[in-house]
């Protein structure tokens, strides 16, 4: 999200800059707290949904700050994908 806004944007720049999640009074860090608390808000909206309690499972970069955002506490697993890749590359052999 936040590339998004700086390509498609005039005058935006890309940081990876993390800031405190909340109200901010620069650009750079409402633009962290924004994008973090639609991610943090489409997760919680998703699991709202699910007929059955759900385990949800985070991995990648942004994982760890993104759990701190929610209500429920996740797995995080930061090697899931490499994980699935070796399990996929092991059934071709």
């Amino acid at each position: 999200m936040k590339k998004s806004l700086a390509t498609g944007t005039a005058g935006l720049q890309f940081h990876e800059t993390n800031y405190v999640a909340g109200p901010a009074n620069f650009t750079e860090a409402a633009i962290y707290s924004g994008t973090l608390f639609a991610a943090v808000g489409l997760i919680e909206h998703v699991l709202s949904k699910q007929p059955n309690a759900s385990q949800l499972i985070l991995t990648g970069g942004d994982a760890e700050i993104i759990a701190a955002q929610l209500k429920t506490k996740p797995i995080i697993d930061s090697d899931l994908v490499l994980r699935g890749l070796a399990v996929v590359l092991e059934g071709q052999r």
